[in-house]
């Protein structure tokens, strides 16, 4: 049975520009209504990637899910996080798909595990969705599409990626 995550609009917008929406068809994918917002604005501003989400999402048949947001989260983080973190603390699901740092860290704070955008590129290697060689050219065509990360994480990520490759 697929992993149960929740999704923050980030993976999904990265995995968009770089055509790799489905390196998420092995998750079992929970969207809340927030995030589907984003998107929505994405399309209002005719971003292909926001297309290309939207057709995603309703092709695996994902629709976008109402949660109230808990009360205790912290106000830096955007609707979006705070509604991620808010619907996989609600339904037990015990892990989130979110990029930015301290989302990460509030959502580890409340017992649930996190994957970034890299990670999923990460996993999809070694399932063997994806090849070594793609895996790098992906990764640093997301930092070329504006995917922001420490530079001493992309290099270890590469170096992890070339000694087990």
């Amino acid at each position: 049975m697929p992993d149960r995550v929740v999704c923050n609009a980030s993976p999904l917008i990265f995995l968009g520009k770089i055509n790799r929406l489905e390196l998420l068809d092995n998750f079992k994918l929970y969207v809340p209504s927030q995030v589907e917002a984003e998107i929505a604005r994405g399309l209002k501003l005719r971003k292909e990637d926001a297309q290309q989400i939207i057709h995603y999402l309703d092709s695996r048949k994902i629709e976008a899910v109402k949660t109230p947001l808990l009360k205790n989260l912290p106000h830096f983080l955007g609707s979006g996080e705070r509604a991620v973190i808010s619907l996989a603390v609600r339904n037990k699901i015990g892990i989130v798909l979110i990029d930015e740092a301290k989302a990460r860290t509030v959502a580890r704070f409340r017992g649930l595990k996190t994957k970034g955008t890299l990670g999923i590129l990460w996993d999809s290697f070694k399932s063997g969705m994806i090849d070594r060689e793609t895996t790098e050219l992906l990764s640093l065509d997301l930092m070329q599409k504006g995917y922001r990360i420490r530079e001493e994480i992309l290099i270890e990520f590469l170096k992890r990626l070339k000694k087990i490759g």
